[in-house]
């Protein structure tokens, strides 16, 4: 069954995963999209990843990778609520502010779409790396979308909280280790906290940390078990 789950992942890639140079893992992962005006607001994520190692040598290599996460945030909306009409027509829900001046808990999505270049050391930095842990760090560029809290002024003076989404961007860095597992024949665990500080004007900078489970090399594996 373990077999068949792993094959099924490689299949829905899309890309050559057999190839030594591409690796894969799947795991959770926890954002905080943090804004002055706004406070913080943390999501919670599946996440794909895939990393291709454009260079290689027996200690390290150069990577180009996409850690894919989709999400949300909240839940269903509480007491205390009303709604208002914005520029658009759209129906827009907030608390009235008469027991609570927190914006209204409802979902709200995530998605997170880094594109980083890694230095990887040690274990899974390729998968003829024989090392038992390993460590990576990089950047690059990042788009969020993701929730935000943003505060108006209604024609009463009042303070109304909305609780959106929103886009944001820039320039993202991130830092791991990789414990492999058994021989690494059966993959690895990837730890990583990451930074994303946002370009676009009044939009969040978003701090991650994700748990992988680093594929081992299914091309290698599945050749052992022919013979």
């Amino acid at each position: 069954m373990k077999k068949i789950v792993l094959l099924a992942i490689a299949c829905i890639a899309g890309l050559p995963v057999f190839s030594q140079r591409f690796v894969h893992g799947i795991g959770f992962s926890t954002s905080i999209d943090h804004t002055s005006r706004g406070g913080s607001i943390p999501s919670f994520g599946l996440t794909y990843a895939i990393r291709y190692n454009v260079m290689e040598t027996d200690k390290m290599t150069i990577s180009v990778g996409i850690p894919l996460t989709a999400g949300g945030s909240g839940g269903s909306g509480e007491d205390d609520m009303d709604w208002y009409y914005d520029a658009d027509g759209n129906i827009i829900y907030y608390y009235t502010g008469e027991k609570s001046d927190e914006p209204v808990k409802k979902f709200r999505s995530m998605v997170d779409v880094p594109l980083i270049i890694n230095f990887n050391f040690g274990a899974f930095s390729s998968f003829a790396n024989k090392k038992a842990v390993g460590f990576f760090a990089g950047g690059g560029l990042a788009y969020h979308y993701g929730p935000v809290n943003v505060k108006h002024k209604d024609v009463n003076g009042g303070t109304i909280t909305d609780s959106i989404t929103q886009h944001s961007f820039g320039p993202i860095g991130n830092i791991g280790m990789r414990i492999g597992l058994g021989r690494k024949e059966n993959g690895a665990i990837e730890v990583k906290g990451s930074f994303m500080k946002s370009l676009a004007k009044r939009q969040p900078d978003i701090y991650g940390i994700s748990l992988l489970y680093v594929l081992p090399d299914l091309k290698r594996r599945a050749n052992r078990n022919s013979l």
